[in-house]
Formats: structure tokens, C-alpha cells, sequence
């Protein structure tokens, strides 16, 4: 996966869309799923995402509840130090449609650490529905991912791990689905065996 380098936030839907299209654990269909990813150094990662499904199922409206429960878009994420040795540590970003956000960090899916309110406000994480679709947006900034892994020196040619998924854990909707394939028969998001390998690439 190539992540594309851009000035700001305003630049995010011009880098090619990913999308969040492998079935998982009996799931016969999802609503179509995609979404955008960039970074501007020194700043953040941007991600948008997207699913083109109408009333999605939304309870849940405060920070760390359990969103997966609703219709929910996850994005997990594994970084580098600056020694090139890859971290345990990953972090999760699960959100319904309320905007409603679901974020913590661990080394598995037990007994994981959860941001507190002042570091999710710092995520600008939002969520907006239309009439055919809804929409998730979160900045995720270089100075909280430093917090966590140290200095991460992060530039072109950079290189990280991540996921993106689609789920609903309650009975009458339940699906699954990701996009990087999980080769599991296990149901469970929480597999950075599966993520993908990212590289930040120049735009163009």
C-alpha cells in the first residue's frame, strides 16, 4: 500500500482510494466500503473513509463505547522506531456514525490502554451521514503516535503496517470484512499478522 505525501488535509481525496472489500467469516455482503489515507510530515495522517449504506445502525454516541455493536469503520495501525524495529504495539480508531470513537493502543486484544479525552480531541475525529452513505474522518497526529512509540523520524520511504475494516457485531446486520485478507478462522480484527505493509510515497 502506498500512502501519498500531501500539503493538508484539503488534498486527502485526490490520493487513490483503498478498499474494504474482503469478506470475512461468513459474511456474504457489505455495503460498498473505501477510503482515502495521507500524511503530511510533521503533522498527521489524514484518513476519510467511506460506506455507501443508508441508516446505518447507530446506539452508541460517546467516546470508548462499544461502537463494533453499531455499523462501525475500524482503522488499525503499527509503527517503526527509529531503529527500524517493528513494535508490538498497535493502535485501533473504531467509529460509528455518530462519530463516536472507540481508540486505544496495546500489544493485543486484552488488557489494551484507551486515550483520554484530551487526546481524542487532538484526533479531530468526526462522522457525517448523507442520504445514501455515511462518512469518517480522523486526523491522527505524529506528536500522539510519539507518545507512544518514541521518535519516529517518519518521511518519504517510510515504512508501517495497517488495516481498515468494516463490522457490525449485532446479530441482524453482523459482518466482517477488511482490506488486507485475515487468514484466520478466528474472528477478530486484532491480528497485526494480517496488516499490510505501508509505504509513504511522494504524490504523482
Amino acid at each position: 500500500m502506498k500512502v501519498d505525501i500531501i500539503k493538508n488535509a484539503a488534498e486527502l481525496e485526490s490520493v487513490n482510494p483503498f478498499h474494504v472489500d474482503k469478506l470475512l467469516w461468513g459474511t456474504k455482503s457489505i455495503p460498498e466500503t473505501y477510503g482515502y489515507l495521507g500524511f503530511v510530515p510533521d503533522d498527521a495522517f489524514y484518513l476519510k473513509m467511506v460506506c455507501e449504506e443508508r441508516e446505518p445502525l447507530c446506539k452508541y454516541t460517546r467516546d470508548m463505547d462499544p461502537v463494533y455493536r453499531d455499523s462501525a469503520m475500524e482503522a488499525y495501525f503499527q509503527f517503526e522506531t527509529n531503529i527500524g524495529r517493528l513494535q508490538a504495539i498497535y493502535l485501533n480508531f473504531e467509529a460509528n456514525s455518530s462519530g463516536a470513537l472507540l481508540a486505544g493502543y496495546g500489544k493485543g486484544r486484552i488488557y489494551r490502554s484507551y486515550f483520554s479525552k484530551n487526546s481524542c480531541q487532538k484526533f479531530h475525529n468526526t462522522a457525517k451521514v448523507d442520504q445514501d452513505h455515511w462518512t469518517w474522518y480522523i486526523r491522527i497526529p505524529v506528536t500522539v503516535l510519539e507518545e507512544i512509540y518514541g521518535p519516529l523520524y517518519l518521511e518519504e520511504g517510510s515504512i508501517f503496517t495497517c488495516n481498515f475494516y468494516k463490522i457490525s457485531e449485532t446479530k441482524e446486520i453482523e459482518h466482517y470484512a477488511s482490506y488486507a485478507p485475515i487468514l484466520s478462522g478466528i474472528p477478530s480484527f486484532h491480528m497485526p499478522e494480517f496488516f499490510e505493509t505501508a509505504v509513504i510515497t511522494k504524490a504523482g
